[in-house]
């Protein structure tokens, strides 16, 4: 017994085409002067006795702490990025000698009046802090910023299509079929180091710091 195909289906082999796409991409960028400075700072100490080197860094760091306080940085703005206690020696003709213990004790300072970091700088080197390792610039309005760029990713994007669209004369359809958010590197941040023993502010330059975003926007035509 054979069966009869029906005029209304379509035969089980048929296959749509493939609909056209087009793929663009935006890049958005906001520049912004930075309104907070994360600085990496900290007391080194060395002792023959181990004692000595971490009670002479004890001291030293106490001042510190407060006098960090005393400029109006607040507690919650301080905080210990490390500690660590390291043996050291001198070699001679491959024999240690001179054994002693280096104790150091980083702080992470957060401040938000950035006018002040060179000050800031001047006066704990005063107080004993002999190493600073990092000064970074930044914003706490960094969410607000991405949205920004955000948006101007997907402009961008878009006024590629329609250039696109326009010079080939595509039949482009307006809405996007696919949005994709990619990923870029973290926002840009200018830093510097700086660290002084003499009895002046450091001239310390924030610059300006750049929030990316870039979007991938698939069209059909």
């Amino acid at each position: 017994m054979s069966y009869m195909q029906s005029d209304n289906q379509p035969p089980a082999s048929v296959s749509l085409p493939d609909a056209r796409t087009m793929k663009v991409y935006g890049n958005g960028k906001v520049a912004v002067k930075p309104n907070v400075a994360i600085v990496q700072l900290g007391v080194v100490t060395e002792n023959k006795s181990l004692h000595k080197a971490q009670q002479e860094n004890t001291e030293k760091m106490n001042k510190v702490l407060q006098t960090l306080v005393n400029l109006g940085i607040p507690n919650k703005n301080i905080q210990t990025s490390a500690f660590i206690i390291n043996p050291k020696y001198d070699y001679q003709n491959g024999k240690q000698f001179n054994q002693r213990y280096q104790v150091m004790h980083m702080l992470q300072v957060r401040l938000t009046h950035i006018d002040q970091v060179g000050i800031v700088i001047d006066t704990v080197v005063n107080q004993g802090v002999n190493r600073i390792t990092d000064i970074r610039f930044t914003t706490d309005q960094t969410d607000i910023l991405y949205e920004n760029a955000l948006q101007s990713a997907l402009q961008d994007a878009k006024r590629k299509s329609y250039i696109i669209a326009n010079t080939l004369k595509l039949p482009i359809f307006p809405m996007p079929i696919r949005i994709v958010e990619r990923t870029i590197n973290p926002p840009a941040i200018y830093k510097t180091a700086a660290a002084t023993t003499e009895g002046f502010a450091p001239p310390i330059q924030p610059g300006q710091i750049e929030i990316e975003a870039a979007v991938e926007l698939v069209y059909s035509y």
